[in-house]
């Protein structure tokens, strides 16, 4: 109740000026990727020195006014430390409300033991996005992994099954599947029959340079983008309207989404640097996942983010964000608190 009433407060604040500190994290775990993503080149890279675990413990101890943390990668099940990670925020960050992480879903049983421990830590709220780009031949031909899409599902049925976890198929549109969703939806519906539209979140491909290492013409084409707006319309009609936050987050996302594509503008303003940021798995701090433009690195400020936080260059990067003045993008990770932030 204590984690609910803290996110609460910090999204009522964001929607009146920037917070002392954020209450949304994106945090890359690990570059490191099993598959080779046709509309993401992370798994081009190869990294190095990526933080250790007990700096990342560290770094809770030290910045642990989090409501609600994105773990992510590359593949965070590649680190054999992601549940002792995941352990350390619960202990050290006390008003954590949400953690969510995607998987690509091939390391089924190493996922679903790894799960089930988290579940056993009691998380205020779990949330997991099992990524999914089409039917078996799509996905696989996306992701550059045959057999890759019946690990995926098997991995989205046996997580459905641990209590308290809740559960998504991610399936990002691009050039390489857009149009698709429907036979997507089809084809695990006759593996898993109870599947619902709402099991599934919709959203569209971005470009960034210093996360996922793509550019704009791997994702779309002339012809990509209105068939992205009139699926995702089709989509959201097939989810209906549900009560709750999550469903309300998808339906502003959703109903947004034209706008951007026609415009290439973000439609509400930025909350980056405001109410979130994000760091990558060398401790550098940045905007978001789309703005390339390196603050700090924690392991210069003693892993205490308050300290990068509240620099002279991020208050001012912060408010050229607030005026638009950076890449336009509308990825969930982002939109959702800028959407919290703008309600009123």
């Amino acid at each position: 109740m204590r984690e609910r009433f803290s996110l609460a407060k910090n999204i009522l604040s964001s929607n009146f000026g920037r917070l002392p500190f954020p209450y949304k994290l994106t945090f890359v775990l690990t570059y490191w990727c099993n598959y080779k993503c046709k509309t993401c080149n992370i798994w081009q890279k190869r990294p190095e020195d990526e933080l250790t675990t007990e700096e990342i413990t560290t770094f809770f101890k030290n910045s642990n006014r989090f409501n609600w943390i994105d773990f992510t990668g590359g593949e965070i099940w590649i680190r054999n430390d992601f549940v002792s990670i995941v352990e350390a925020s619960l202990q050290y960050c006390k008003n954590l409300a949400l953690i969510h992480f995607p998987t690509n879903g091939y390391f089924t049983q190493k996922t679903i033991e790894g799960v089930k421990e988290i579940m056993k830590m009691d998380p205020p709220k779990l949330i997991i996005t099992v990524s999914l780009d089409g039917d078996e031949e799509t996905n696989d031909e996306v992701r550059g992994k045959k057999g890759g899409w019946k690990k995926q599902i098997d991995t989205f049925r046996q997580l459905q099954e641990i209590k308290g976890v809740e559960v998504v198929l991610g399936m990002t549109l691009s050039k390489h599947n857009a149009g698709k969703y429907k036979q997507t939806f089809d084809a695990v519906k006759k593996v898993l029959p109870e599947l619902h539209h709402r099991d599934f979140h919709v959203n569209i491909a971005q470009e960034s340079s210093h996360f996922y290492n793509n550019n704009a013409h791997e994702l779309t084409d002339n012809g990509t983008k209105e068939l992205m707006i009139q699926e995702l319309k089709q989509y959201q009609k097939s989810r209906g309207h549900t009560r709750g936050p999550v469903s309300f987050l998808e339906n502003q996302y959703l109903g947004k989404v034209e706008q951007y594509l026609n415009t290439g503008k973000t439609p509400v303003r930025c909350h980056s640097l405001s109410s979130s940021c994000f760091i990558d798995s060398w401790g550098n701090v940045y905007p978001c996942v789309t703005y390339d433009h390196r603050i700090a690195n924690i392991r210069d400020y003693d892993y205490d983010l308050e300290k990068i936080w509240n620099l002279p260059e991020t208050k001012k990067l912060q408010q050229e964000i607030w005026k638009g003045q950076c890449p336009q993008c509308w990825q969930p990770c982002e939109a959702y608190q800028s959407i919290l932030g703008n309600l009123m």
